[in-house]
């Protein structure tokens, strides 16, 4: 079966945007009008990455979480779902057409944490980005820039609230097991740092193989789940690593895209906005491989994405109870470079 009948095969209601079909259409005539030349582009090696966010890139992140507004999307319909899954076949032709060459895999994350104050009067928010510069050269060393943004109040009716509290710079919290926060807590962002690290043993991590090269990483989604061999959620959580976090070819995103459109438990959302404002569809599934720790409810995992361009835009880790968001992780830019500014600084 190919692409052009996996979107006739999804049922026809509810349409998506104009502008969103009609950019999808564009893409894939012409990426189906073209042969599959990339397969045999020169593979670029790991390091210092797991999928899972392993090594120094997991040391500098920190916990993220933000608080929404209560209320739960309503429920979708099985047919509802099943179509609107198929603007992951768009974005896959968009991301097959993407280059996927360069000395560099550039990635920068933006990440948030949302909570109350003590006392429960306003809401605020701390955060971070974390830029990574993964080289080609398996003897090259990898670079972060990790630039905490400090804490403030996250909306006119917090900073208000805040203003009526003394404006404070720092609070104290006393019931960690309540809160998830334990101690003081300080506005001001902490000491930009750029560092580099010796290559992790040049080895990806997925659902415990080893493998030595980026080539080494199936373009097929029946390649891709053959390799992970796990149950459905293990598979679905593996797919959205690749996607958010790996310097794999584009044909690889390509085929973890496809992936998530076949798998069960993968629901459609509809159109939505991430946590840095951009618009974009929306998947969810059943998961707690991305939830703080310490979580105790269950969560669903939110993956949104832009399919004009292909690009994975955010995943966000919801209360399966209410729909409360809990942590997100925010692709802000991810690319194949020639150069790389971290280390053209030293």
């Amino acid at each position: 079966m190919d692409d052009y009948q996996a979107v006739r095969d999804l049922l026809p209601a509810p349409p998506l945007s104009p502008e969103v079909e009609r950019a999808g259409r564009e893409r894939l005539a012409v990426a189906f009008s073209q042969e599959r030349v990339r397969r045999g582009r020169r593979a670029a090696r790991w390091s210092a990455l797991a999928l899972g966010l392993a090594g120094a890139a997991a040391a500098a992140a920190i916990v993220i979480a933000h608080i929404t507004p209560a209320g739960v999307p309503a429920p979708h319909s099985a047919a509802a779902q099943a179509d609107g899954k198929r603007f992951l076949l768009i974005a896959a032709a968009s991301v097959a057409a993407m280059p996927d060459e360069g000395a560099w895999w550039s990635s920068t994350e933006v990440n948030g944490r949302q909570f109350h104050e003590p006392g429960g009067r306003y809401v605020l928010r701390e955060s971070e980005s974390v830029e990574t510069w993964i080289p080609a050269d398996p003897e090259g060393r990898t670079w972060y820039r990790h630039t905490p943004q400090g804490i403030k109040p996250v909306t006119p009716q917090d900073e208000t609230a805040w203003v009526a509290d003394g404006s404070p710079t720092s609070w104290t919290y006393d019931k960690p097991a309540e809160t998830g926060r334990s101690g003081v807590v300080r506005s001001e962002p902490g000491e930009q740092r750029t560092w580099s690290t010796e290559d992790w043993d040049f080895r990806i991590l997925m659902a415990g193989k080893p493998l030595t090269k980026m080539s080494e990483v199936p373009d097929t989604p029946e390649g891709l789940k053959a390799l992970i061999a796990a149950d459905d959620r293990t598979t679905i959580d593996t797919a959205a690593r690749l996607l958010f976090f790996a310097p794999v070819t584009s044909e690889t995103r390509a085929a973890a895209y496809r992936l998530l459109a076949s798998a069960p438990g993968v629901t459609a959302v509809g159109q939505v906005t991430d946590a840095l404002g951009r618009a974009g569809q929306a998947i969810e599934y059943q998961s707690s491989e991305f939830a703080p720790p310490n979580y105790r409810g269950a969560t669903r995992t939110r993956l949104v994405i832009d399919p004009a361009s292909g690009r994975p835009l955010s995943i966000e880790i919801r209360s399966a109870a209410d729909g409360l968001l809990l942590t997100y992780t925010a692709i802000q830019d991810s690319r194949w470079a020639d150069s790389n500014p971290l280390k053209e600084k030293k």
